[in-house]
């Protein structure tokens, strides 16, 4: 009788199963565990509860200027009256980058220039249209001011204007107000410099710090 292949010493199989020098199964449970209990100590981080306290500026002086935090200085902000780069001839293109270029120059303090786009004041234009809708007595010009008015409602909803701005920061006050008449100095034909009133400056860093939101109607 022909024993079995099987049953050959060479060939007898172990029927009970070796312990594993390692087991990755539980290497990895193990480590899953010690990631929840490290999670559940590590506290959650405090959320900031007010934009004060984010950003870098503390009070805005008596004139118009901006206080920074931590006594690192005084901010101020200016805005740049653009032109028109196209029109010019190519020696004015020329003489205008040549200035700005002399001033980036000579001006070695900190500037930050910054392009951001604003909604179009149509106030003063609405104003003399109603006016002139109220004095009207002829029903046909009647209709074109009535169209009139509406495309400047359409102007002042869907428009804006890009506008650029000078940021200049110094240690003082007294140094501040220097190297705003440096700006003025150097820029005045290529850009000259626009002084701002507090109610835009203070829309200005809304805006800066709330890109996605609309400003109100300015007066």
């Amino acid at each position: 009788m022909k024993k079995n292949k099987k049953d050959h010493p060479f060939f007898k199989e172990d029927s009970s199963e070796k312990m594993a020098l390692f087991d990755e199964r539980k290497t990895t449970e193990k480590n899953k565990k010690q990631q929840r209990s490290h999670a559940k100590e590590k506290k959650r981080e405090v959320a900031i509860p007010s934009i004060a306290e984010i950003l870098p500026i503390q009070d805005m002086t008596e004139e118009g200027s901006f206080q920074l935090k931590g006594d690192t200085g005084y901010m101020d902000v200016m805005q740049l009256q653009s032109k028109d780069i196209y029109s010019p001839s190519t020696q004015e293109t020329e003489y205008d980058i040549m200035k700005m270029a002399k001033f980036f120059q000579s001006y070695a303090p900190d500037i930050k220039i910054v392009s951001m786009n604003f909604p179009v004041n149509m106030k003063k234009q609405l104003g003399a249209i109603n006016y002139k809708i109220a004095q009207n007595k002829a029903p046909l010009y009647e209709r074109f001011l009535i169209r009139k008015r509406e495309e400047l409602h359409f102007l002042e909803t869907y428009r804006t204007n890009r506008e650029f701005y000078l940021y200049i920061y110094a240690t003082s006050l007294k140094q501040l107000a220097e190297y705003r008449n440096n700006c003025r100095r150097y820029l005045g034909r290529v850009a000259p410099v626009i002084e701002l009133t507090d109610e835009k400056k203070l829309d200005l860093l809304y805006k800066l710090y709330n890109q996605n939101s609309k400003l109100e109607k300015r007066g």
